[in-house]
């Protein structure tokens, strides 16, 4: 590809993902001026227009938005070919987008991306924290990372780790409360349910005479891990979260793990590509390093038992 229309089409694909000049320019350190220069000349070269706009907006027009996706994937097609190329100890470079929730980015992720980022001075990484489910395609993230049960789908799911729950509370909540020393004794509680948990209410244990669930009960219902944290902390009720959220706040006696001989089932943390992207250097390297790193973290997550891809 001609490096003139190389670089007018990252310049037009930054600023269709910033949805601003002003944000493209500070998203890929490129002067405003030049970039609108370089979109102008995309757009001489197509003979059409890629963006409306307005005093106060842009929008990609229609042919803009058929052009994006193409542009994407010429993108995507180009890195791969130079990474192909390239000897593994090459630097990365260009921009890696990573989807995960809001609990494994604040407690596992952002630890280690500092080296991360110390190994890959070239490389821009953009962490995109979220409860919901990321669309990779529709999103134009290039990794997801996910605890929750996966969907059918077309995109490659890559088992990385296997994070483990337990049932915690304050000692105040307790004392006020009373103990919990079955499952049984969870029915006379407030427990904290997750408004995303299938089945709804139901919690099972494998317990020291097998198998056992229990039916739970509470008036309040959370849609994210932080938010059961709060709740947790704020003496508000029991709750199931990860085992590795809470390694600070149980070293320092803020909640205690009820049940220790119940085991809640695990559940297997993925890394989600699409399957063009699951070949990238990038992508692949940094799926790498996020497993080692799970393997190293102890605190509730173990890949002893998963199958790397």
């Amino acid at each position: 590809m001609n490096s003139g229309l190389h670089e007018h089409i990252k310049a037009f694909v930054a600023i269709a993902q910033a949805g601003s000049l002003t944000g493209a320019s500070i998203s890929i350190g490129v002067a405003q001026a030049t970039l609108s220069r370089q979109l102008a000349a995309l757009e001489a070269h197509l003979g059409c227009r890629l963006f409306q706009r307005s005093t106060r907006t842009i929008s990609l027009t229609e042919q803009g938005e058929v052009y994006l996706q193409h542009a994407l994937r010429l993108l995507t097609l180009n890195e791969e070919a130079e990474a192909a190329v390239q000897h593994e100890s090459a630097r990365l470079r260009g921009r890696l987008r990573v989807a995960c929730s809001n609990g494994f980015g604040r407690k596992l992720l952002m630890p280690a991306l500092g080296q991360w980022l110390a190994l890959h001075p070239q490389l821009r990484l953009e962490l995109r924290l979220s409860d919901q489910l990321s669309q990779l395609i529709e999103d134009q993230v290039d990794i997801a990372i996910r605890i929750a049960p996966l969907q059918d789908s077309s995109l490659v799911a890559r088992p990385i780790g296997v994070s483990r729950r337990i049932v915690v509370a304050t000692p105040a909540y307790l004392r006020k409360h009373g103990p919990v020393t079955s499952p049984a004794h969870l029915q006379q509680h407030q427990c904290l349910l997750f408004a995303d948990a299938q089945p709804p209410g139901v919690w099972t244990f494998d317990g020291p005479q097998g198998k056992t669930s229990v039916r739970v009960d509470g008036r309040l219902t959370l849609s994210t891990v932080d938010a059961l944290q709060d709740a947790v902390l704020a003496g508000l009720g029991i709750a199931v979260t990860p085992e590795w959220f809470w390694q600070r706040e149980r070293i320092d006696g803020h909640v205690v793990q009820l049940l220790p001989t119940y085991r809640l089932p695990e559940q297997t943390i993925h890394a989600l590509t699409t399957s063009r992207a699951a070949g990238a250097g990038k992508v692949r390297q940094f799926v790498d390093y996020v497993a080692e790193c799970l393997r190293a973290a102890g605190a509730g997550v173990s890949t002893s038992a998963v199958p790397t891809a």
